[in-house]
């Protein structure tokens, strides 16, 4: 039996043991509660870091959308129109509306020449005009716009608070001003080929403007020439004075030719030339030929044969004058280098084509000299001790001129041997063509309605006086107008058969005079008398109401064919 003492000994063992481990057991949860109290912040800590985060790669990928969408647009926009201020004015506002961008600024260049009327768009904000690299100003960010090394400007852009890596940022805007740059050089371009263009344009003009001019100039008092020689020939003279025409004659030929060696040079270099082909016999242009060289080679006693063969057309369709220039070139250059011997023109017809050799026994050209003789203004020299006239064009031309038609030519020769050019020129055949007999007057009589009623209209004296002298030979007695207003008149007063037109007189010109005569329903032929051969002057001669185009200098013969081919019953 257990003694009350020793009850309350335990009794009082049993609350210290049970109290010490109520103590132990609040130690250790604390020491829990404290480890997950330090778990709870830990986890907000991430959390927040985490929210942070997917915050800053929300506003990164909303920026690069943003920028994106603008180079899309506006690559399409620069492409699809001129820059303006209007379309420069909506670049900046679309830029400031990207996230990290507080404001834009950009200013261009006074000199680009660009059409621009604002100095610049968007915020002004302080920039250094003269950096030349990108740089940040704390959240400022400075870009140069550089054009083939060469600065055009300024894009300043404000950058929004925030802990984004300024490499980011400087990328995507990189591209923003690459592509306004790529825009400003691709308008300097335009702006570059419109103005290149307006000079081509401005110094075509101006040659055709010189070519006309310088056609008229030339052209107008060798008619004179060669029509009052033409018509001199025809007088008596005794023989002094006859060969005094004939000099006459041959220099007014070759100075022709000169001259139309300057023009179509020129009108080939500017492309404006046009060949303008027309029925002809060949036996006109052996006349041709015979008169200029004939008498050219008996001076030089040399003799000058043209051979034709058989088969050669009685006629073609070609551009006889280009075709006489060639030939007048080719024989002129072999009577000028030969000093004996002869000189020989050969025609065949092959293929459809007109073959020609011009063979003479010159004093030959060099091997070295031939690879440069069809230069333009290059003169070979053939002979040592001589200089010989000549502008150094006929070859030139004569090749150009040949090419054009679609044939060909070469040359072989020897030196001490003589020169043999041989060459095709593709031709239409076409039938015998009616022509005026040795007494121009009585067969065309035969041809044309009695008693026919001309209308010559001229401004120059002279050039009334020559054609005025040609049509009385035909029995044809012509009046006389001066000018286009003139002309008009004269047509309300009397009926005309056909109608001579000067195109280029004073008060009223030919074309203006023509279209008022068509207004009045007159449908005589016109035919204008030019000193122009250019192709717009052609065209404009058709335009007006013209039926055909007589090119000074004209001869007897060109009249009546006009006479003929317009005026028979």
């Amino acid at each position: 039996m257990t003694t009350p003492n020793l009850d309350t000994e335990l009794l009082q063992r049993k609350l210290t043991r049970e109290v010490a481990s109520r103590k132990q057991a609040e130690t250790l949860l604390e020491q829990k509660s404290l480890e997950l109290f330090e778990s709870k912040q830990k986890l907000e800590l991430a959390v927040a870091q985490l929210e942070k985060s997917s915050a800053q790669d929300i506003l990164k990928l909303e920026f690069q959308q943003q920028i994106d969408a603008l180079l899309i647009y506006f690559g399409r926009a620069f492409l699809d129109h001129h820059l303006d201020d209007i379309i420069l004015s909506n670049f900046v506002a679309k830029v400031c509306e990207s996230t990290l961008i507080r404001a834009c600024y950009l200013k261009l260049n006074a000199e680009l020449m660009l059409g621009l009327k604002k100095p610049f768009y968007g915020s002004e904000i302080n920039v250094d005009p003269n950096s030349l690299k990108l740089q940040w100003h704390g959240s400022q960010l400075d870009i140069p716009l550089i054009v083939n090394r060469e600065k055009i400007g300024l894009l300043s852009l404000k950058i929004q608070d925030t802990e984004q890596d300024n490499q980011f940022i400087e990328q995507p805007l990189r591209l923003v001003a690459d592509l306004l740059c790529r825009a400003v050089n691709r308008q300097q371009i335009i702006y570059r080929n419109i103005e290149s263009r307006k000079k081509a344009e401005h110094s075509e003009r101006a040659t055709r403007d010189f070519l006309a001019m310088i056609n008229h100039e030339l052209r107008t008092p060798l008619n004179g020439l060669l029509g009052s020689s033409e018509l001199l020939q025809d007088t008596l003279l005794d023989t002094h004075q006859q060969q005094l025409v004939q000099n006459l004659i041959q220099s007014g030929e070759f100075l022709r030719v000169i001259i139309n060696d300057l023009l179509d040079y020129s009108k080939i270099n500017a492309d404006m030339f046009t060949l303008l082909p027309r029925k002809f016999e060949i036996k006109s242009l052996i006349n041709t030929l015979s008169s200029i060289f004939t008498s050219k080679a008996q001076e030089k006693s040399l003799s000058f044969d043209i051979k034709i063969s058989d088969n050669v057309p009685c006629a073609v369709e070609g551009d006889m004058e280009r075709i006489t220039q060639i030939f007048v070139n080719l024989i002129g250059n072999a009577v000028k280098f030969t000093d004996q011997g002869s000189v020989t023109l050969t025609l065949d017809w092959q293929d459809k084509q007109l073959h020609f050799q011009v063979k003479d026994t010159g004093i030959g050209i060099s091997d070295t000299a031939q690879s440069k003789l069809f230069q333009p203004f290059t003169q070979v020299d053939r002979s040592s001790k001589r200089n010989v006239e000549g502008t150094g064009l006929g070859l030139a031309i004569c090749n150009q001129l040949i090419q054009l038609m679609g044939g060909s030519i070469n040359l072989c020769s020897a030196v001490n041997v003589g020169t043999t050019f041989t060459g095709r020129i593709p031709l239409r055949k076409v039938r015998a063509l009616p022509s005026a007999a040795k007494d121009p007057a009585k067969q065309i009589n035969k041809l044309l309605p009695q008693n026919l009623s001309m209308l010559v209209v001229d401004d120059i004296r002279m050039n009334q006086i020559i054609i005025n002298e040609m049509l009385t030979k035909l029995n044809i007695k012509p009046d006389i107008a001066n000018n286009g207003l003139e002309a008009v008149t004269a047509v309300q007063n009397k009926r005309y058969d056909m109608i001579l037109m000067d195109c280029r007189m004073p008060e009223m010109d030919g074309f203006e005079a023509t279209k008022k005569i068509r207004s009045l329903s007159m449908d005589m032929p016109i035919i204008a008398l030019t000193a122009s051969t250019t192709l717009s002057e052609r065209e404009l001669c058709f335009k007006s109401g013209m039926n055909d185009v007589l090119t000074k200098p004209y001869r007897s013969a060109d009249i009546q064919n006009m006479l003929v081919k317009w005026c028979q019953h």
